[in-house]
């Protein structure tokens, strides 16, 4: 009781603290404090709502080109116009930042290229922990680029660099979805100087589509200064919008006379891969020749095929064990799909943190009934046609012999344009069962409405979705919508969903009909001026399920309270009630059964953790109470070790301890992460899980070369094996032990 009164004491002493700090003038639209330590005057500098910056890209020959070494001092960056007025946006908006910097444009025929001189008065505090591809940016130092060349204020390309030239990218939706999977051809590289870090990008035009027609195109210029968690802008200098928000970018002009050739890419691949069955005794060898082919149709669309798919480099799957009542989700982690994803996207944030009822999951081909098949053919679509974004992909997929399920056609479409000022509305379409056991067509429509800038500071998002489904002539329809409004201040969220009991989306994702669901939340974020504490957060939550005669089934309603700090650390403490009504039994993990009934239980959690941008990093939680009349506990923990930017190791644990009238089980799930990074284009990545549900240890591991952005030199390494849990640890029994090589190169014309 002493400690949970203490940590209850502290709460209260910071969100005082935070009362009392918060600064009036701390709004996009008025006076913004100009020193760092927000205790300076609050001084008027810009209207930020209407401030819109602008720079015109200058215009080299191809043989001009600088070479991209990180190095600035290349005599042609100097002929390019120097953009100098940045922002701070974190953790004082409006604020003139602690560092300069420095930003240039130049672009020929068929590659933009930008360069970007972070100034630094104190270059050995530099954070540059990284060298692989798709690092964890928010970890280092670190600038992105942002660009909208179809003129949309809503969906955009991401790049992002960090000091030793590390790369990562990803595409935005919609102004709040990051998806960062995607995986573009372009290069850069930067270098630590005495006053601070260079950096120069080459983008090809032919990476990222663009309207031709379109005069001028949207740019966000981005750079964090990771020591002191400050984040500083070019556009859009507004706390209550992400960094990768769009709606108020800056304008980059000047780009005539550009081309993505002739706006075709062919993916070559050869794959040699063994097996091993060490029950059997079976050794396998396959040899898998792919391809993938892309051609811009305009330069804004573009078709795709596909021929013999290879996903040896796709990760792992996160390990999870079921503990509950209704079948789990497993995002997709193929790269053939998830290069266009952002095209499939649909219902916004009504299927945000719900996933129960997508009406197209594309994790649905290629994978029957948990088992992979084989993707013969497949063709795509996918880009702009006017203010439309389309997303069409038909397949046909092999035979599941095991199953004895024969090869299918599958195929779905998307459509959405842009609505009013910041909104878009479309619909989709899909056919198909990957089992082959139905007739199943589904068609829906959206709404995504968003506005900035309500009630002076804050955004309104409204997002409606209507899906039915045909399967074998029954007819059933899920309706949902959610109403949010997010600002540095008061926030609030209703969701609502109707899923019919026939509703059955075979190319979606659906693991319970029959039900309605009522959602809110409302919290309130307070930003302490002068202080280590970055935000607080303080919030209530209900949630309530009823069958579609309105009888309540679920209930869950409580509060949370959330502290970050401005160098990254977080406390989360939370509390809830739960009220559940099991009408057919079922069993915990498989093995404790829960016997139909009413149910009552309480539970609370403290979960703390450090930011893993420091070469240590831990994180460790507590959840207690009670739970289906019987006693429950979960214990997570996590740690992380960056020792150099060469290497790094992560793992995770995770205890679930139910202990019921009818029986008791510990759930346990562990895995561990390494990446051995040579250089920032070639590294090895080891993934290992186990569960002591499944007895499954699975050992992963992944060397990928890039030579080049469009040569790639792929091994991969895998055993599986079963390690008993009782008495733990067990027998070590070996399954299965796999090996593959796959070499690529794409062929650009």
């Amino acid at each position: 009781m002493r400690v949970v009164g203490g940590i209850i004491a502290f709460c209260a002493a910071l969100l005082a603290q935070a009362v009392a700090q918060d600064c009036p003038a701390n709004s996009s639209n008025s006076a913004a404090p100009v020193g760092v330590d927000g205790n300076e005057p609050c001084t008027i500098l810009r209207d930020f709502e209407t401030y819109r910056p602008s720079v015109r890209a200058t215009r080299i020959d191809e043989s001009e080109a600088p070479t991209i070494d990180g190095d600035l001092s290349d005599p042609i960056w100097q002929r390019a116009e120097r953009i100098e007025e940045f922002y701070q946006v974190e953790p004082v908006n409006g604020a003139t930042p602690n560092q300069k910097t420095h930003a240039y444009i130049l672009y020929d025929k068929k590659t933009l290229y930008i360069g970007i001189y972070a100034f630094d008065t104190e270059p050995e505090l530099i954070r540059a922990s990284q060298l692989q591809r798709d690092l964890r940016l928010r970890d280092d130092d670190g600038v992105r680029v942002l660009i909208d060349p179809f003129g949309t204020y809503r969906n955009g390309f991401i790049f992002g660099v960090n000091p030793n030239g590390a790369r990562a990218d990803g595409l935005t939706q919609n102004n709040n979805q990051f998806l960062g999977e995607w995986d573009g051809i372009w290069s850069a590289n930067a270098k630590i100087v005495d006053d601070g870090w260079m950096i120069e990008y080459a983008i090809p035009f032919q990476t990222i589509s663009f309207d031709a027609s379109l005069e001028d195109w949207n740019l966000q210029l981005i750079r964090v200064v990771r020591r002191t968690n400050e984040e500083i802008r070019w556009s859009n200098i507004d706390q209550n919008r992400s960094r990768i928000d769009l709606s108020n970018p800056g304008l980059l002009s000047g780009l005539d006379d550009i081309s993505s050739g002739i706006g075709l890419e062919v993916q070559t691949f050869v794959a040699g891969a063994t097996s091993y069955d060490w029950q059997s005794d079976d050794l396998d060898f396959e040899f898998n020749p792919s391809g993938n082919a892309f051609y811009k149709i305009t330069p804004s669309l573009t078709g795709s095929l596909t021929v013999n798919t290879d996903f040896s480099d796709a990760p792992l799957d996160a390990r999870q064990v079921n503990t509950g009542r209704f079948s789990l989700f497993f995002p997709e982690t193929r790269d053939f799909f998830l290069q266009d994803v952002s095209v499939f996207e649909f219902g916004g944030r009504a299927f945000r943190d719900f996933n129960n009822g997508l009406p197209f999951f594309s994790r649905n081909i290629g994978i029957v009934n948990g088992a992979p098949v084989d993707i013969v053919a497949g063709a795509k679509l996918s880009g702009q046609v006017g203010p439309a974004s389309v997303g069409i992909i038909s397949t046909r997929t092999g035979p599941a012999d095991a199953q004895g399920i024969d090869g299918q056609y599958l195929s779905s479409a998307r459509v959405s344009v842009p609505v009013l000022a910041e909104s878009k509305a479309g619909f989709v379409f899909s056919n198909g069962d990957p089992t082959g056991e139905t007739n199943n067509t589904v068609a829906g429509a959206d709404f995504q409405f968003q506005r900035s800038n309500v009630f002076g500071q804050g955004t309104l998002f409204a997002d409606l979705a209507y899906v039915r489904t045909i399967t074998d002539g029954v007819a059933d329809d899920l309706a949902a919508g959610e109403i949010a409004y997010r600002s540095q201040t008061w926030n609030g969220t209703f969701t609502v969903r109707d899923i019919g009991e026939d509703y059955s989306p075979k190319l979606g994702f659906v693991n319970r009909t029959g039900f309605r669901r009522y959602r809110q939340n409302a919290f309130r974020r307070f930003r302490p001026q002068g202080s280590f504490v970055r935000r607080i957060e303080v919030g209530a939550y209900n949630s309530v399920i009823t069958d579609l005669d309105d009888v309540r089934t679920d209930h869950v309603y409580g509060g949370w309270f959330n502290v970050l700090t401005n160098a990254g650390d977080e406390l989360n403490l939370n509390h809830q009630r739960n009220f559940v009504e099991i009408r057919e039994s079922f069993e915990i993990a498989g093995i404790v059964p829960v016997n139909p009934g009413q149910y009552r239980w309480e539970q609370y959690e403290v979960y703390a953790e450090t930011t893993s941008a420091r070469m240590f990093g831990v994180g460790a939680g507590f959840r207690w109470g009670t739970v289906y009349d019987g006693d429950f506990t979960q214990t997570v923990s996590s740690i992380s070790f960056r020792p150099s930017k060469h290497f790094e190791i992560s793992a995770e644990h995770e205890y679930l301890d139910f202990d019921l009238p009818t029986g008791r089980i510990g759930v346990h799930v562990a895995s561990m992460n390494s990446t051995l990074a040579f250089t920032a284009k070639m590294a090895i990545n080891t993934e290992i899980q186990y569960d002591n549900i499944s007895e499954t240890f699975t050992y992963f591991s992944r060397f990928r070369w890039e030579p080049e952005p469009q040569r790639e030199i792929f091994v991969s390494v895998g055993h599986t094996a079963l390690i008993e849990r009782a008495p733990f640890p067990g027998d070590f029994s070996s399954r299965g032990s796999s090996f593959g090589v796959r070499l690529g190169h794409i062929f650009r014309l």
